[in-house]
């Protein structure tokens, strides 16, 4: 296990150390968090900071202007359930192990601090907040070895955690598989908040038939089911149903979000959710 951190540690810092600077993940929004007032556009002003409702009525560009700028506290959440010890390309559990490292090794290159959670029904790991690539390694091994077969996360223990851990607004990534519905409303009111879902096409478009013994990787339980295309339709749909409504939940909450395959580059899709 140590080589494959090894592995994904050098292949991570080749991402966003290497020569091509544009091609790196962007350094996380919410620099200068603190609002202060809007002022009208001026020459060599940010224009990330434009505040396009406002310019929209106004019809000249305003921008947001906050009382100080400040180093960021990122924090990392891996959530730890069964259901990411799976994949037919890769594991879920290494691909979320690669979009830690490439959010921690992005975040340290812009100089913020770096909190890493590990989290199911309670904290499973807390590495405490760095601004060293060194001490990012011990957590990025950590999300390759720990065992997560017969664990779920509980989500409302999780947001109950972060509100009450966390006293500073901060931006928070969390990185699981979302098989459960969340309410994310207090945590997104409180802190800038990121969701990666990584997912195996597999799991959303199963395609075999038959008698199969299955073994929930959450519950250690075994079902004998006789599976057909009316059992795995009705499956599809209710994925489906889900995802929509974790959608719809993200939206209303203003919650950044994006979906990774295992058969993806992590890299393109979190530059996607960072820009």
């Amino acid at each position: 296990m140590k080589q494959k951190a090894r592995e994904l540690l050098i292949k991570t810092r080749r991402r966003l150390f290497g020569p091509n600077v544009g091609n790196n993940i962007s350094a996380f929004a919410g620099n200068g968090i603190d609002f202060a007032e809007l002022r009208e556009y001026r020459y060599g002003d940010d224009v990330r900071r434009i505040n396009w409702n406002v310019t929209a009525r106004a019809q000249k560009p305003y921008v947001n202007v906050f009382n100080e700028e400040r180093e960021l506290n990122v924090v990392v959440v891996f959530m730890l359930s069964g259901s990411i010890y799976f994949g037919s390309v890769r594991q879920k559990q290494e691909v979320m192990a690669e979009v830690l490292g490439l959010l921690s090794f992005a975040a340290v290159r812009n100089s913020d601090r770096v909190t890493t959670l590990f989290f199911d029904e309670g904290v499973e790991r807390l590495f405490k907040p760095t601004k060293s690539q060194k001490s990012l390694y011990a957590a990025l091994e950590h999300s390759l070895s720990v065992e997560v077969l017969g664990k779920r996360c509980e989500t409302a223990a999780l947001v109950d955690y972060l509100l009450k851990g966390i006293r500073e607004r901060s931006i928070v990534v969390l990185v699981g598989d979302f098989y459960e519905m969340p309410d994310f409303s207090t945590l997104a009111a409180r802190h800038e908040l990121y969701v990666a879902i990584v997912r195996d096409r597999f799991e959303e478009e199963p395609s075999f038939e038959g008698e199969y013994d299955l073994l929930d990787p959450v519950t250690d339980r075994h079902n004998r089911i006789d599976i057909d295309e009316g059992v795995l339709s009705a499956f599809r749909e209710r994925i489906r149903s889900h995802d929509e409504a974790l959608r719809e939940h993200f939206a209303k909450h203003r919650i950044a979000s994006t979906k990774i395959y295992t058969d993806e580059d992590p890299f393109i899709r979190l530059k996607e959710l960072l820009k």
